[in-house]
């Protein structure tokens, strides 16, 4: 397995840790009483797991999965995969720590651009991989 595929995936099951935790920490906190800003920490809790472990985890299997080029490096050049890696993290930081606190939507705008961003880079990566059936490498 490439070493870029087992980062995003080994992330993803970061994330998916700290959503679980969190949305197990939400429900037994309502089964308490405790008041707590449910709106916002849903947010975050939806974020980890959608974007931090879900996209990830796909992106690292279809990094894995998709066609070798024929000459030159197998799975393409490593710096948009590393690119994604760090703009998908980063942008999932932000995008969380923006949805905690109030009012910080522009923290969460920054996290969404550069979410996108490594779609972007992981689709720059992906594309040439990217054959009709029978093609051949």
């Amino acid at each position: 397995m490439p070493v870029w595929s087992m980062r995003l995936q080994r992330s993803a099951l970061i994330h998916l840790v700290m959503g679980a935790t969190l949305g197990a920490w939400l429900l037994a906190a309502g089964s308490t009483g405790l008041t707590l800003p449910y709106d916002r920490l849903m947010a975050a809790h939806g974020e980890l797991l959608l974007v931090g472990w879900l996209l990830q985890f796909t992106m690292g299997v279809a990094y894995w999965m998709l066609p070798k080029h024929a000459a030159g490096d197998s799975r393409g050049p490593a710096g948009p995969i590393a690119a994604a890696w760090l703009l998908l993290n980063g942008g999932v930081l932000l995008a969380v720590v923006g949805q905690t606190i109030d009012g910080a939507t522009g923290i969460v705008a920054a996290g969404r651009l550069a979410e996108a961003g490594a779609l972007a880079a992981f689709a720059a990566n992906a594309w040439p991989r990217i054959k009709p059936f029978g093609a051949g490498r």
